[in-house]
This record gives structure tokens, sequence and C-alpha cells, in this order.
């Protein structure tokens, strides 16, 4: 790759520079056909990136340049996965895309950057990687660059070579970077790259849980407060026999120790059993949760925090001096003081406050997850079975294999059931790998403007009904639309809009462009457009919709077949054994991938949505049941202290209403106070949130709202059984037992 070389020759603070292309292959030779993600990989990628085999050997000098034989690399999970971790597989020969392939080795675990990979191939392996316009061309860019910094050599230095390389680079070749489309050289840190895109959602989470155990720990040093005032007598006998502080302080620590000792157990107990749940559940959202486990690193932040909690415990207040103490032994009534008093209701503040910040963050997730959902996909979703059957070409004539995928649509929609099947490049709601340089006849980029750029993809006739997308002006594709006869498209809205504004686009005429159409095989040709369709939010619900146009199948430009099928019938997803037999029949070498319906794809796109709701829902759900027992439990205690002024309140004419109410609003208050504290946390924690909201703001007035009810609705239910305790309290059964 030309600008690679540049790099290499021109940028001194980078000692090696290696590539990577994330291409997919059809796997043969292993059983089933499958389709693995394989990375395209320079022979010194696994030199650059620090990574050795644990099988075999990675790629070397060796497996570099055209005469070079093609060699796979498994990565560990696959290794497992597809091989069972048998080292046989060492020296097995399969075919990658109809190319012979050998397993020279399996690399050490590492994380799936930049995407999910299943195995690595050198360049040879992937002849559209060694044509011409790849090796010479300076219009094909799909590679991922890895370098490493030379000795000495910092990133600042890094990043001022290669600026000062990129616009010589620019200078010399302004016929490849267009000025207006805007072309940088980014440096990024792996380290950086690798977490960038979680950081937010991890930090998010990090302080949900922290919330949770803020709450948690007010609500256990309350419970240890009260029982230590609970216990004042007990502790007066103490200091009366000449027990010291520091000795009841040890008693206290034991005491608490083996208190969190038990509740540390059984909840990483309850975490061991939760595991599996929270794995499957996440498994419907990321391949990468069944990396979700307990590591020795969670087990020392837990004996850790265990540990913490039982000396701020026993060293909570509670221990009165030698003369309260003897005091105490002579004092009937409450036990309790201001302070601990003014302690109990603190921590019950706080319980609250850091549980109307969680329910806040689980709420904004929440309404982001409802706006995501409402979006109009662009497709009607029910009654529809997708999947891939994608042919590698080898040995077929593009024609020969336009008529295999029709073929197939027949014998599909000769099934029962059936109301429409359509085939083409990408499933709808899913991305296309082909993104082109597009023109308009009589419309040439204003100066300054980039050109446009537009999806590239193809479809069957019945593709459009098939995936429930309205023809919004002209027709669809015809059966008459053949190879050899007139040109024609199909755009949609975004497409429309970005080359003609509001004029008709109906007979206009727009070609593909650019110096990349020699690389991919393809030369503009003047298309008619005949129709518009609407919008598909293939890049997801929280994104434009992009420019897309469609060509028919049978005048396909570009030699690429995934066979991407839209099958829309009643009780759809019922058929899919049937349609795997029949495609199996007709291509046994050709995989079957992805099966779901539209609605199960338009969930897949939200999935890290669902997800962030889910894991911040339930923390936010176990901070509010954690704040309500210690709103009750320190509201039952104060009313237990008070039963003897409730007793003389009631004498003297307090009606059970007017004790009721005084409870209720002691309650209230709390809630309150610990609501108030609570939003302003928000605001500092929703800041986390900016990234992950769609469609709401940080402060949306009906969310904040929700919670604030939902917090007092708890709040009130968790009150009313002191509440109703005192106003039945019995006034000469109180005074006589004070």
């Amino acid at each position: 790759v030309p600008e690679i070389i540049d790099f290499r020759e021109g940028v001194a603070a980078l000692d090696e520079i290696a590539e990577f292309s994330a291409v997919p292959f059809t796997m043969l030779g292993t059983g089933t056909p499958t389709e693995v993600r394989a990375g395209v990989v320079s022979a010194n990628y696994f030199e650059v990136m620090g990574l050795s085999a644990v099988l075999g050997r990675v790629t070397g000098p060796g497996d570099a340049g055209p005469a070079a034989d093609p060699v796979m690399v498994l990565t560990w999970e696959y290794w497992h996965r597809a091989f069972g971790g048998d080292a046989a597989v060492l020296g097995r020969t399969v075919e990658m895309n109809g190319r012979a392939t050998t397993i020279v080795g399996v690399v050490e675990p590492a994380p799936p950057f930049p995407g999910e990979t299943d195995v690595f191939v050198n360049l040879v392996t992937s002849p559209h990687h060694m044509a011409a316009e790849m090796v010479h061309g300076r219009s094909h860019r799909m590679d991922d660059v890895f370098a490493r910094l030379a000795p000495g050599a910092d990133l600042d230095a890094a990043r001022s070579q290669l600026a000062l390389v990129s616009q010589r680079m620019y200078a010399d070749h302004p016929e490849n970077y267009d000025a207006a489309a805007g072309y940088e050289v980014s440096v990024t840190p792996l380290r950086e790259a690798l977490v960038s895109r979680a950081r937010t959602t991890l930090y998010l989470l990090m302080a949900a849980a922290g919330l949770l155990l803020v709450v948690t720990c007010a609500n256990a040093a309350n419970l240890v407060l009260t029982r230590n005032l609970r216990r004042d007598r007990e502790f007066a006998v103490r200091w009366a026999l000449g027990a010291g502080r520091a000795g009841l302080r040890r008693i206290l620590l034991l005491e608490c120790g083996l208190l969190v000792g038990v509740g540390a157990v059984l909840g990483l107990g309850f975490a061991y059993l939760g595991l599996g749940l929270l794995v499957s559940f996440a498994g419907r959202f990321t391949t990468r949760a069944t990396e979700i486990q307990m590591d020795p690193a969670v087990l020392a932040f837990t004996t850790l925090v265990a540990c913490l909690a039982a000396v701020a415990f026993a060293f909570a207040p509670g221990l009165r001096n030698r003369d309260a103490a003897g005091a105490a032994l002579t004092r009937s009534g409450s036990r309790t003081t201001g302070g601990s008093r003014r302690l109990q209701r603190g921590l019950v503040v706080a319980q609250v406050a850091a549980s109307v910040t969680v329910l806040t963050a689980a709420g904004l997730l929440g309404r982001t997850l409802l706006v995501l959902n409402a979006v109009d996909p662009g497709v009607e979703v029910a009654n529809t079975l997708t999947l891939e059957a994608p042919s590698a070409l080898e040995g077929q004539a593009p024609g020969e294999v336009v008529a295999l995928q029709e073929e197939m649509v027949r014998r599909i929609a000769a099934l029962p059931g059936v109301d429409d099947v359509g085939v083409g490049l990408s499933v709808p709601l899913r991305g296309t790998l082909v993104t082109l340089e597009i023109k308009a006849e009589g419309r040439p980029p204003l100066p300054g403007e980039p050109i446009p750029l537009a999806e590239y993809r193809t479809a069957t006739p019945d593709f459009f009904a098939a995936a429930g997308m309205e023809i919004l002006s002209g027709r669809g594709f015809a059966a008459t639309d053949e190879a050899g006869s007139a040109r024609v498209a199909v755009i949609n809205q975004a497409l429309a809009e970005r080359l003609f504004g509001e004029d008709d686009p109906l007979g206009r005429r727009v070609t593909w462009t650019g110096q990349v159409l020699s690389a991919i095989g393809m030369q503009e040709d003047w298309r008619t457009i005949v129709g518009v369709v609407e919008n598909t939010r293939d890049a997801g619900p929280d994104q434009p919709p992009p420019p897309t146009l469609f060509q028919p199948l049978t005048q396909n430009d570009l030699a690429y077949y995934p066979g991407a099928f839209v099958i829309r019938a009643e009780q759809a997803p019922n058929l899919a054994p049937q349609v795997q037999r029949i495609i199996n029949e007709m291509a046994p070498e050709q995989p079957v991938l992805r099966i779901a319906s539209l609605e199960e794809i338009r969930q897949e796109r939200i999935a890290a949505e669902r997800l962030n709701t889910f894991l911040v829902g339930i923390l936010g759900l176990l901070a509010l049941v954690i704040a309500a027992v210690g709103l009750a439990g320190i509201l039952s205690f104060l009313v237990s202290e008070r039963t003897a002024e409730i007793g003389i309140r009631m004498s003297l004419g307090a009606d059970a209403r007017k004790v009721l109410g005084m409870v209720l609003l002691d309650g209230a208050t709390l809630l309150a106070v610990g609501s108030a504290l609570g939003l302003l946390g928000s605001f500092a924690v929703t800041r986390l949130l900016q990234g992950l909201l769609h469609g709401t703001e940080a402060g949306d007035p009906r969310t904040l709202a929700a919670v604030l009810l939902v917090m007092t609705a708890v709040g009130l239910a968790a009150t009313a059984g002191p509440a109703l305790r005192a106003a039945r309290v019995d006034p000469m059964q109180a005074i006589r037992r004070e």
C-alpha cells in the first residue's frame, strides 16, 4: 500500500508498521461450510502487536509477498470453539474462498481488536489484496494500520512526523486526496483504542455500583448503630466491671467482622450463582459475554471492602464514656442522643440520595431505549426471516451465481405460506461493506463540497416487498431488468435529497465514480433512476439513514454475491429448516449464516442500550429496596424509642391521626431531603451518560418526575408500617412500661 510505504520511509519515530483488513471468508474443509471473520494481515503483524503463538507459529518474513504460500493462524477462542483445542489442527489444509490455506499456528489470547476475528491469514490468501490496484494504488482504503514506536521516540514525535508526511502525500497526489473530503491521519495509543468505546459504559456501571455500595454500607451502619444503642446498658455494665474502650472496640470488631464476613461470603455465593444468568442474558447482546467472570481482582476487592466495612462499623459512634455509662445504668426511656439520631437520619438521607441518583441514570437509559425502539426502521419487521448464503464465486461465472440465487428464490417462494422472497447484497438494517463515490449527471459537487458517497446494494424484484420497504415514487425492479437491458437504479430518500435536493430524481442518471472502481473491477456506467424507496436505519436507530443505491441483482457490477435473503411469510421463523435444506441441496458448499427475523436484527442494533439499561436498572432496583428497608427500619427504631413520648402526647389529647401524621411527616422529610440531594448528585453522574443518551437530555423532566414519584411511593410505603404501629400505641401501657 503506497501510503504505508510513505510512512515507513518518512516517519523515523515508528519502528514497525503492520496492516490489518477485516474480510469475511467462506471456509471449507471442516465439515459444514462456515463463514469466518478473517483478519488479512501483513507478515509482521504479530511482531508489531507483540503476540506469540501458543501452538505452532505466527506469520513471519517468509509469509510475505506474492510467492508465499497461503497460511492461517487461529485465534485462541476460535481454536477452542471450532476445533475443540485439538493440537492436531496444525498442518491441516482448508479452503478459504476456494484457495487452499494451511493452518500453521494458534495465537495467544488477546482482546478482539479492531473487531471480532476468528482467524488471521497472510495477504496472499486474499487475491484482492495482491491485485495491482491494491499494491500500487492510493484509492482503495480498507486497512487498519498498527505501528510500534521506535526506541526513544514518543507519541508526539510520531504525530508530528506523520502529519508532515501526510501533508506532503496529499500535495504530491491531489488526484487521490480530495481536499473537500477532509483526509486526516490520526494516531491513537492501542490501550486508548481498546477501551475508548467501553469507557463511558464502564465508568457509569462503576459509579452505579459505587452508589449501591454507599446505600448498602449506610444501611448496615445504621443497623450496627441501632444495635449498639440497644446494647447501651450492656456496655454500661461492662464499663462498670472495668472494661476499657479498647476492649469494647475489640469485641465490636470481632462481632462486625463475623457479620461482614458471613455477608461477603453469601454475597460472593449469590454473585457466582447469578453469574450464569448474567452471561446468558448479556450473550443476547454481545459475543464477549463469556468473558464476564469472577477473577482474583474481584475477590481481592470484595475482601478489602469487607475488611474496611468491618473496621468502620466497629468504630462507629455508639460507645459512651465511663460517666455516661454510669448514668445509663440508672436512666430509663430513650437510649438515643441528639447526635446519634442525627447520624441515623443522615445515613437514611444518604441512602435515599444514592438511590435517586442510580434510579435517575437507569431512567434516562430506559428513556433512551424507548426512544430508539420507537424509531421507524423503514421496514416491516413482523413475519420475516432473513439469512445469508454467500457464494465464493470459485469456478462459477457471475451469471451462473445469479441464476442459482434466482432459482433459490423461486423454490423458497413455493413453500406454503410464503408471500414474498428477495435476495440481494445485504439484509435490511445491516450495513454493507461497500460504500462508493457517486455522481449525478449535470449536478457536479459545489466547490469545497465533498464528493457524495452511497452504499452499494443489489436486489431482486420482490426484495422490497419482502422487506416491507415502501416504494415512495416510481417503481421497484421488474423481471425485465436483465443483464443486457437498460441500466436502472432505485435510490433511497437520503440519496435523493443528497443528490437532487427537492427536485424529482425519477429519470435522472447517476453513476459510481472514483479511482477505487478499477481496484474492484467496476467502471463508470450511467444508470437511470426508476424509483425512490423509503430510508432504512441500516446504521442503527441512533444514526441517520445512509444514502443507498440499489441495482438489479442481474446487473450487479461487483463480483460479490453474499446471498442476503429476505422472506415474508406467516410464521416465517418456522420456515428456517426448510429454507436451509433448499440451499444446502442446491449449493452444498455454501454456508447458511445469520438466520434471524428483521425484529431480531432491529433489537441487535440496540443491544448495548438494552444491556446498559438492564444492568443499571438492576443496581437501581437493589438500591431502592435497600433504601426502603433502611428507612422503614430506622423509623421503626425511632418510634420504639419515642413510645413514652407518643403515649404522653395521646394522653394529652393527640389522636391516632396526629401521631400517624407525625411519623409520616418524619419519613417524608427524610425522603424530601434525600431526593433533593440525589437530584443534585444525578447531575454529576449523568455527565457520564452524555454519549449514551439519544432523544432525551440528562435533565429530562419526565424522567426526573418518574424517579421522584417511584422513590416517594416506595418511601411512603416503607414509612406506613412504623406510622401505623405508632398510631396503635396504648398510652397507659406505654407510660407504665417506661
